[in-house]
């Protein structure tokens, strides 16, 4: 008699496929939802005033933008003050500064780079740049972690969230001598014993700061009881004007969230009571206190805002300040705290949108597009140099009359100046200007180099005023000694075509003139065309800049330019 074959092995595969198919398509689910949660939120932060929202910048290099909106103006304009080669992974604000957090390059390199750049007004044109000026200031990156919950920022500083490891959250020990039911140890006992990793205190959730004395590094500051076991959370910040606190809301089932509030070096937490279907994911300070938006999943989806007042010793009381119904907001939407009131934003056609709420009211304005008028600007929008260079024109007019007994021909023998000469007298002429405009504007010298580089237009004010500090130093002193500190030291000096000094009229003029040529460069490369190396300056004062002979030769053409001294017996 044969002995049949088992169907175990086959029944065994089939289990095995099935447990396959099954765990793929949970990781699929999973991966989905996390994307989607990614997706569902607008990248935006606020620091009162200042409003910086992300978008997509539409090219490689610069793969997403930085807008920023002044809440005093309203929302109807924006500039773009920064790009980026890759979507942030969370942004903050406090005051007139921007903090960014870049994702990891790849799964080796898996720290996070942390930037940031303070907004600065240009006096003359009354518009916003960002500073450092093409470039940013580089903090110390943020702590090897998997999952990071948000970043917020107040007058101290940023602080930064990591969630838990899922295994923490799930209460799966790392140390595999201990079984499942095993308490987790405390962030302070933790920091108290020397054996436990940095691994296993971080994978209970992490808060980082950079506060005092060390702003160069980040500081790992314990997170509240219970947080360990954190499955969501939401960073934000609130309080009064002056003395805002870092906040984060937080749940472990999903359900139920927890409001902790920083205090001193510790946490203090609460239930908040918010109704069912309520999903935090933003918190914002309004009038001094706090904001919690959340998204209503229960009542057809929109936006809820309730005012939370939170009171020591008590329990946090709600009151509902606006609900914005799904017909007004789209997916995906952020809502940030202004000076004056909450700004919810959300995308439509790719394109931002604003919506203003009476922060005593509630009540919903209109939805606001932005106009992005970054590239509706030119030099001419600066008033100082549009009103010199008009001057300068107007006063090449008005001296032309004066200067018309001067020889208008080269003498022969003219020795000009050369080029090479003429521009390292130039750089010389330059560095008293630039001196003194980094001590003006308190910027660093590559920040000065950069305002000539970067070519933008809204940061081309240092660059503006060293030419203007250049030109009227250097103007004074050919005036009244037909020679700049650059010309001095190269041996040049300015001259009428005949080898004189000429008048003081035109060495006026062309003082006057040179301000134009160094506003527009291009001009300047009129001297490489005239045999005798004039610019337009020098064409139209009659002048040229010539090889200074001696000091002697100098002192006899001075005594020559003198009038004659009447006799006594005159």
């Amino acid at each position: 008699m044969m002995e049949s074959k088992s169907p175990r092995p086959f029944r065994n595969l089939c289990i095995t496929a099935w447990i396959t198919m099954a765990v793929l398509h949970a990781a699929a689910v999973f991966a989905a939802a996390a994307a989607d949660e990614s997706e569902s939120v607008v990248l935006a932060a606020s620091g009162g005033r200042h409003v910086f929202v992300v978008r997509p910048g539409g090219t490689a290099a610069a793969g997403y933008e930085i807008m920023h909106l002044d809440a005093e103006v309203g929302p109807a304009v924006a500039h773009t003050v920064a790009r980026l080669p890759r979507k942030p992974e969370a942004i903050a604000a406090a005051g007139d500064r921007c903090w960014i957090v870049l994702p990891p390059f790849d799964a080796v390199r898996q720290q996070r780079e942390v930037i940031s750049f303070r907004m600065t007004m240009t006096p003359s044109a009354k518009r916003w740049f960002a500073e450092p000026i093409g470039r940013f200031d580089i903090l110390p990156i943020l702590p090897k972690e998997s999952v990071l919950a948000g970043i917020t920022a107040t007058e101290d500083g940023p602080f930064a969230v990591t969630l838990p490891s899922q295994r923490t959250a799930r209460g799966i020990s790392r140390d595999r001598k201990s079984g499942q039911s095993d308490d987790l140890p405390s962030a302070s006992e933790q920091g108290e014993t020397d054996s436990v990793s940095d691994d296993s205190e971080r994978s209970q959730g992490s808060g980082f700061l950079i506060a005092s004395p060390e702003r160069w590094r980040w500081t790992v500051k314990e997170m509240p009881v219970g947080f360990a076991n954190a499955v969501a959370a939401v960073v934000g910040a609130g309080g009064a004007s002056g003395a805002a606190r870092s906040l984060v809301a937080w749940t472990a089932d999903g359900i139920s969230w927890n409001l902790s509030e920083s205090i001193d070096s510790g946490w203090s937490t609460s239930l908040l009571p918010l109704g069912s279907g309520l999903r935090p994911f933003g918190i914002i300070e309004s009038e001094g206190g706090i904001v919690i938006a959340s998204e209503d999943r229960d009542a057809g989806g929109g936006v809820a805002l309730d005012y939370i007042r939170l009171v020591a010793d008590q329990s946090p009381t709600v009151l509902r300040l606006a609900r914005i119904s799904s017909d007004r907001v789209e997916e995906p939407f952020a809502v940030v705290g202004t000076s004056m009131g909450p700004w919810l934003l959300d995308l439509h056609d790719d394109e931002i949108r604003v919506l203003q709420i009476d922060p005593l009211s509630g009540a919903i304005g209109a939805s606001v597009e932005p106009a992005d008028e970054t590239e509706e600007f030119s030099l001419l929008d600066y008033p100082l140099t549009g009103i010199a260079m008009v001057s300068s024109l107007v006063a090449a007019l008005l001296l032309r009359p004066l200067i018309e007994r001067a020889p208008q021909e080269p003498a022969p023998g003219l020795r000009p100046l050369p080029i090479p000469r003429r521009l390292a007298a130039l750089c010389i002429d330059f560095i008293p200007g630039a001196m003194i405009t980094v001590l003006v504007f308190e910027i660093d010298p590559g920040q000065f180099v950069e305002s000539f580089r970067a070519g933008d237009h809204e940061t081309a004010l240092p660059a503006v005023f060293a030419v203007f500090v250049t030109a009227t130093i250097a103007g004074i002193a050919e005036v009244l000694f037909a020679r700049s500190i650059g010309k001095a030291v190269v041996g040049g000096r300015i001259a009428s075509l005949d080898g004189s000094r000429g008048s003081v009229v035109q060495r006026g003029l062309r003082a006057t003139l040179k301000l134009v040529v160094l506003l527009l460069p291009p001009l300047g490369f009129l001297v490489l065309i005239d045999p005798f190396a004039r610019g337009m300056s020098e064409l139209l004062s009659r002048t040229c800049v010539v090889v200074r002979a001696s000091p002697e030769a100098d002192a006899i053409e001075s005594t020559e330019d003198d009038p004659p001294t009447p006799s006594p017996e005159d």
